[in-house]
């Protein structure tokens, strides 16, 4: 887990777990958060799990997601793994409520593209993944590729409908 301060105010916190599992292998991928938050640490670690990315919402906006992001491929990078991993939520799928602090629309297209995925196999065109705020996120900062649209990975996330999109940024490129 790496944390930012600003002052003496913790800003954000990033939480991994550090695994020898293959996240290419489909059928071995944790089919949910409970089983991908709580995976234990194995070695030799071949990828790093990232599972809770939090910014205080009064630090949104600046650096501090990238920065622990970025902290997080260093470390990967000192430890020899192959790959981070990160499950995004959706939150354009059927928007966030009035409730939350993300305030993302629900987007139709976005929201074709995801159901079009589940239904086919297929993965959409990037340009249409990234109309969510948070995939682009991931891939403006890590260049990711978008590996797989997991349904009921997190079945409280009302404005995803359960859905998470794994991403994966290979660290040998």
């Amino acid at each position: 887990m790496f944390g930012e301060f600003d002052g003496n105010l913790l800003a954000g916190t990033l939480c991994f777990t550090e695994t020898a599992q293959d996240p290419l292998v489909r059928d071995d991928f944790p089919a949910n958060f409970d089983a991908y938050s709580s995976l234990p640490r194995s070695e030799p670690v071949h990828a790093l799990y990232a599972y809770n990315l939090c910014v205080r919402p009064s630090h949104r906006g600046g650096n501090t997601a990238i920065r622990l992001l970025k902290e997080m491929e260093q470390h990967g990078r000192r430890i020899g793994a192959r790959w981070l991993i990160g499950d995004g939520r959706c939150s354009a799928y059927a928007g966030s409520s009035g409730l939350d602090d993300d305030k993302v629309k629900a987007d139709p297209r976005f929201r074709a593209s995801i159901d079009r995925w589940l239904e086919t196999g297929k993965r959409p065109p990037l340009k249409d993944i990234i109309r969510d705020p948070l995939l682009r996120l991931h891939y403006r900062v890590y260049d990711c590729e978008f590996l797989y649209v997991m349904p009921n990975f997190f079945p409280q996330d009302a404005s995803s409908a359960g859905f998470r999109i794994i991403s994966a940024k290979d660290l040998n490129k």
